[in-house]
């Protein structure tokens, strides 16, 4: 028998190996990543095409409800007339000046959307972009695009407003571009306050104020007396309130109550929301996650979330705005009759902050992180 030697040992083991070359060695690696990076591309292209054709039929679909919406409008007049009737005179009344907050990118979509449904029922609405529109009326703010400068692009909003509307308007209800607003709901919901007395009026969160702020999202009302006061006892005095950041709605609330402007509740007498700044299936079902912290009462689920009265919903998409148009002001159950006209729905009583039993705030790792993100300088 023959005994090999360590060095004859390792050569021959060394020959065996080239033999079995790892397919993962140089040349079938490349091999392999050409694979990867050409089916990439084919995945990519795939989506690219079929997804336009999506969005083609999308674009189709909507022109389609936008027509039909259009070719109904004589009938929609008389019939929101009529409606109308049943509200009180004051409401009735009440000139409101509603400013939609949007970017460029959303002007052809849920811009349009708004401006071809409940934005039809404000007595003057304007999309505050950068750049002028030519199918949509806009008010333009020299503000940069993005989340980081929202209190600034707001605020120099609120200055304009000021200057050109302050003595045109009873209201001004500012909103983001994918909200939907019960226009009559709201005309009712003001009706309630006094002109002479500076209200500021929306869904109330508690964080990081005495008296809370309002959701920017699910929107917010201000009367002509609370735009003066802000912008002659707030922003115009130096270091009052803050004119920049990303907080657009917890600054403007730390503003407001700096110069003594209240919060007044839009619960309705049943203990219902009336604004929704979560959207309606969280409101509905059930909310998760970290914006049970910001809350100033304990959410109902179920049929209890919502005000009968509902005024405003916040995250709707453009389809979903055109269905809920169809759904309120084109079809109606026969024999049914309003029972709200003689009956108490809102108070005109300040917005309180419930005190919350310790499960009610739930202070675990979970929000916490959830709060430290977003409030966190990389949002």
């Amino acid at each position: 028998m023959a005994i090999l030697t360590c060095n004859e040992y390792s050569r021959l083991k060394s020959s065996r190996m080239i033999q079995f070359k790892s397919p993962f060695r140089t040349s079938s690696r490349s091999t392999v990543y050409w694979i990867v990076a050409v089916s990439f591309l084919v995945v990519i292209m795939y989506y690219c095409v079929f997804k336009h054709k999506d969005n083609t039929k999308e674009l189709g679909f909507l022109e389609n409800v936008k027509n039909f919406l259009l070719k109904t409008k004589q009938r929609d007049k008389q019939y929101l007339a009529n409606e109308k009737s049943y509200l009180e005179e004051k409401a009735k009344n009440l000139k409101i000046l509603c400013y939609t907050m949007t970017i460029m990118a959303n002007i052809k979509t849920k811009a349009v959307a708004v401006n071809n449904t409940w934005g039809t029922r404000c007595t003057k609405l304007v999309f505050i972009t950068p750049e002028p529109s030519s199918s949509l009326h806009t008010l333009q703010v020299d503000v940069q695009e993005g989340r980081s400068h929202l209190t600034d692009k707001t605020v120099k909003t609120l200055k304009v407003l000021y200057r050109t509307y302050k003595n045109d308007f009873d209201w001004f209800y500012k909103c983001d571009d994918d909200v939907f607003i019960v226009m009559e709901n709201l005309r009712h919901l003001l009706a309630k306050h006094e002109s002479r007395v500076p209200v500021y009026i929306g869904h109330q969160f508690r964080v990081r104020t005495k008296q809370g702020y309002l959701s920017g999202g699910a929107g917010y009302a201000i009367n002509r007396r609370a735009l003066e006061m802000i912008n002659a006892e707030g922003f115009d005095v130096p270091g009052r309130c803050d004119v920049s950041g990303k907080d657009e709605d917890l600054d403007i609330g730390r503003c407001f109550a700096k110069i003594g402007v209240k919060i007044y509740s839009t619960v309705d007498t049943q203990g219902r929301q009336s604004f929704h700044p979560f959207g309606f299936q969280r409101a509905f079902y059930g909310h998760e996650g970290g914006e049970v912290y910001y809350v100033s009462r304990p959410y109902e689920t179920g049929p209890g979330c919502c005000s009968e009265f509902t005024v405003s919903y916040h995250y709707v998409t453009p389809e979903e705005m055109y269905l809920i148009e169809f759904l309120l002001y084109h079809t109606q159950i026969y024999g049914r009759h309003s029972t709200a006209k003689d009956k108490e729905i809102f108070t005109d009583k300040e917005a309180v902050i419930a005190d919350k039993a310790p499960n009610e705030v739930l202070l675990t790792p979970r929000y916490i992180w959830h709060y430290l993100y977003r409030y966190s300088v990389f949002e």
